[in-house]
């Protein structure tokens, strides 16, 4: 396959050749393309809303680490929503 680009990204293609990111044009062009297909799978994933939250949190610095004390409190909090008859969410169950 021939590909015809721009001067625009003739110029970029050179930059990251310079740079020495990429050691060909074919490098240049496979990087991108793999950049563009993990995109793809990103802005498919933030279909649900749930990772957007998430990315929230994080950005704000509310997160927790996953450690066994974080677990234990999570059991610890589930039993107790169970022992007034609430239901647990399936956040917690699974």
């Amino acid at each position: 396959m021939n590909i015809t680009l721009s001067a625009e990204a003739q110029a970029i293609v050179e930059r990251e050749i310079g740079a020495g990111h990429s050691s060909t044009q074919e490098d240049v062009v496979i990087r991108a393309l793999k950049l563009l297909d993990r995109e793809q799978i990103v802005y498919d994933t933030m279909s649900d809303p749930k990772p957007i939250e998430a990315i929230g949190y994080s950005d704000r610095g509310e997160i927790h680490e996953w450690n066994d004390e974080l677990r234990a409190q999570i059991r610890r909090d589930a039993m107790d929503t169970a022992r007034l008859g609430k239901p647990i969410t399936d956040d917690i169950k699974y």
